[in-house]
């Protein structure tokens, strides 16, 4: 069973649960936009799901409900954030404002975020970047669920990679992926409905392929075409975990199991102000150019268009954002009980209310 539900009526109620949790308002704003972006999106997996985990953390105190966050330059376009186990979205997010600042100034930043938490999808960060003119690319280590190529252990995470650029017109350019064959929360979410999962995607405990949920849960993801989604989790982690001086691979904190040792996650974000380069004025219409001429590609059979990167979340977030949120019962279930637990109104009530 599901239930849809109101944008309004999610929004205020994560809202109140953050803030109940520890958050100031506007940081409570800040961690549901992200979870409420990744839903939009249909990337159930980084979105409302998360609210009981981010929640808990922060009430735990293994999470820093107000961090005292610190900026360092030690060259001109390159910027050091000290995220002080704050969380991951209110990190990030401070991160690039401070970093579209230095690229608006220097025409380019480097920004290695260090001592943060999850930061959910990283297409949030990017689009901002997008909307106010800059090329970006970011990306964030994570604890370990997925196994190197030829490995059997969980030893990296599953390190994604976002990157957008300014286009003319509406089509958006921008990738969202995990170096994994797939994201470790869509695993985790198979495992608490109990489903099977696509062959390929995971390993169980003893190194075996698996179709189970809850069989992978325990086990290990696979990287994304073997040898290449290892090598770009392996630069991932160079970039996120090695240069922003955090723990990196095997010594980051557990999201769901280790309630004493904060995570100690890593991001990083490259920004290149276009209006700042030689390619000021035609960079837009040169890209709008490029997705032309691909667009016009000839169709395989079974394919009746040619999309690109971010083309389909674009159409699922407007779809999405009319007709409200789709959540399975475990959900709103387990949304309920972390509700209760902070003395909020369970969200059934609240869709109960809207219905009436």
């Amino acid at each position: 069973m599901t239930a849809t539900i109101e944008l309004e009526t999610i929004r205020d109620f994560s809202n109140g649960v953050f803030e109940a949790a520890g958050l100031t308002g506007q940081d409570a704003v800040i961690v549901t936009d992200v979870l409420i972006h990744a839903d939009l999106r249909g990337h159930g997996s980084h979105g409302l799901t998360r609210i009981p985990i981010y929640a808990d953390r922060i009430k735990a105190g293994v999470v820093k409900a107000s961090p005292d966050i610190k900026f360092e330059r030690p060259s001109p376009g390159v910027l050091v954030v000290d995220g002080d186990n704050g969380p991951g979205p209110v990190v990030s997010l401070r991160a690039l404002e401070a970093g579209l600042e230095v690229a608006r100034e220097n025409g380019v930043c480097v920004a290695t975020v260090g001592h943060s938490n999850h930061n959910g999808a990283g297409s949030f960060y990017v689009e901002k970047a997008v909307a106010a003119g800059c090329i970006a690319i970011a990306m964030t280590n994570a604890p370990p669920s997925m196994t190197v190529f030829g490995g059997r252990q969980s030893v990296i995470g599953t390190n994604p990679i976002t990157f957008g650029t300014p286009i003319a017109g509406e089509t958006p350019v921008l990738l969202d992926m995990a170096t994994s064959v797939v994201a470790r929360g869509k695993i985790v979410e198979a495992a608490k409905r109990g489903e099977a999962i696509p062959e390929g995607w995971a390993l169980d405990a003893d190194g075996k392929p698996t179709t189970s949920g809850m069989a992978a849960e325990k086990g290990v993801v696979l990287p994304l075409s073997g040898p290449k989604g290892s090598a770009l989790a392996i630069m991932v982690e160079v970039l996120c975990g090695v240069l922003s001086g955090g723990r990196f691979a095997g010594d980051l904190g557990n999201l769901y199991s280790d309630f004493v040792t904060p995570q100690d996650i890593g991001h990083f974000m490259l920004l290149i102000d276009v209006s700042r380069t030689h390619v000021a004025g035609t960079h837009a219409d040169r890209v709008r150019e490029l997705v032309n001429a691909l667009k016009e590609c000839a169709l395989a059979d079974g394919f009746d268009a040619i999309l690109m990167p971010g083309e389909l979340e674009q159409a699922r977030a407007r779809k999405t954002r009319a007709a409200g949120i789709t959540l399975p019962d475990n959900v709103i279930a387990d949304l309920d009980a972390v509700a209760a637990g902070l003395g909020q109104r369970p969200l059934s009530g609240l869709i109960a209310e809207v219905v009436q």
